[in-house]
């Protein structure tokens, strides 16, 4: 018995080691979030999850990833969108109070009774997941038309995962929000000059534009890391004339992260 128990927590924690290592190797969310609602029903005994997103804007909880035993429930399960309106005390214990809830038929009614019948749910545990005490969303675990009583145990794992999960949707958001705001940096600099080379608050180069390559005759991973005045002074003591690098950086010692503007001298004089 104590073997078997000792087994059990030593697959589960190499699921959630799994889960950890995905999330560094993953950069797709809907794979990560794919694979985090099929590992999730097999640690507590049950075939259900679902990933439920909070759209503070549209005040509902869409359902963003789901899985089934059942392919149909699943496709079901995607088109599941809950007002918050119609989850008031739901909300009250997720977003508020940031608790875990297990919902037990015939007790509080905490999720509409349509999306109850509809789904056979007899008891399902939902978990917020929280970042810096900001609730994304919940996850939600259960097995249609069965009462599975949830342990403290897979309560504590479903909050691990949750925690996880919760982390990945913040650094994802994080992730593309900096790959919009670098293309729209990258497009306004293409309008304005011919390249663009970029610096962190120590003025060493992070990357440079593709115009700015062309211009300078350097490649960002060969160039990334290193001092900029000091490359600028290699390019200009040894390159071909009629390129410069104007800079509009200030003094190292100010919270700055910006651009130079490499531009082409004119040759009329």
């Amino acid at each position: 018995m104590l073997e078997s128990r000792e087994l059990e927590e030593e697959a589960i924690l190499a699921a959630l080691m799994g889960i950890t290592e995905m999330m560094g190797d993953l950069t797709d969310l809907e794979e990560l979030l794919d694979a985090i609602v099929r590992i999730a029903p097999r640690l507590v005994s049950v075939d259900r999850c679902a990933i439920l997103l909070r759209n503070p804007r549209a005040h509902e909880f869409r359902v963003a990833h789901a899985f089934s035993s059942d392919g149909a429930t699943t496709d079901r399960l995607m088109r599941l969108a809950i007002p918050e309106s119609d989850i008031g005390r739901l909300v009250h214990k997720l977003v508020e109070q940031r608790i875990p809830v297990m919902l037990r038929a015939g007790r509080e009614p905490l999720l509409p009774a349509a999306i109850m019948e509809a789904f056979e749910i007899r008891s399902m545990l939902l978990v917020p997941l929280v970042y810096q005490e900001q609730v994304m969303g919940f996850i939600t675990l259960d097995e249609a038309a069965k009462d599975h009583l949830f342990t403290s145990r897979e309560v504590n794992v479903v909050q691990a995962i949750a925690a996880h999960a919760a982390v990945a949707i913040v650094h994802t958001r994080l992730a593309e929000s900096y790959r919009l705001e670098r293309r729209r940096a990258e497009a306004l600099a293409d309008a304005l000059c011919e390249g663009v080379v970029t610096l962190d608050r120590q003025l060493r180069i992070v990357s440079l534009s593709p115009g700015a390559e062309a211009l300078l005759g350097w490649m960002t991973d060969d160039v990334a890391g290193t001092l900029a005045a000091r490359r600028g002074r290699r390019r200009s003591s040894g390159s071909a004339p009629g390129t410069a690098l104007k800079s509009r950086a200030p003094s190292p010692r100010s919270a700055w992260r910006g651009p130079w503007a490499a531009r082409r001298r004119s040759s009329t004089h």
